[in-house]
């Protein structure tokens, strides 16, 4: 069997728990990704677009840019394997750890640029 059922010229999945309360997820969903764009999603653009010199500016931004989308691919190939391996809750609360350490990293060593003219930032990275 598809997993699908056609009753009554409507389509209804197999083995799905329906419950009036299913437009929540969807809800959170939304607000999550609403709130991480406007929020903490926009720190590594910010981050990466003022901590490079002008010189390399162009070139250090491509590159980074393009390590964020190798480590995206790198976690999605990677994510089942790692499940089975750790179980869910494992592979969650080992992204948790890491989240936790690069948040700790830049608490403590990156310097705050608010303020300062982009020319003199390369000066706080010296």
């Amino acid at each position: 069997s598809s997993g699908i059922n056609a009753e009554y010229g409507h389509y209804r999945a197999e083995n799905v728990c329906y419950s009036p309360y299913s437009w929540t997820i969807i809800a959170a969903m939304v607000f999550y990704i609403a709130m991480f764009a406007t929020g903490i999603g926009t720190l590594a653009w910010t981050i990466n677009s003022e901590i490079y010199p002008m010189w390399v500016r162009g070139y250090a931004l491509s590159l980074s840019t393009m390590t964020n989308w190798v480590f995206n691919l790198l976690i999605a190939f990677t994510f089942l394997d790692l499940t089975r391996l750790l179980t869910k809750y494992g592979a969650f609360w080992m992204y948790t750890g890491i989240t936790a350490v690069g948040w700790l990293l830049f608490y403590f060593k990156l310097p705050e640029t608010r303020g300062v003219p982009l020319e003199q930032v390369e000066q706080l990275f010296s």
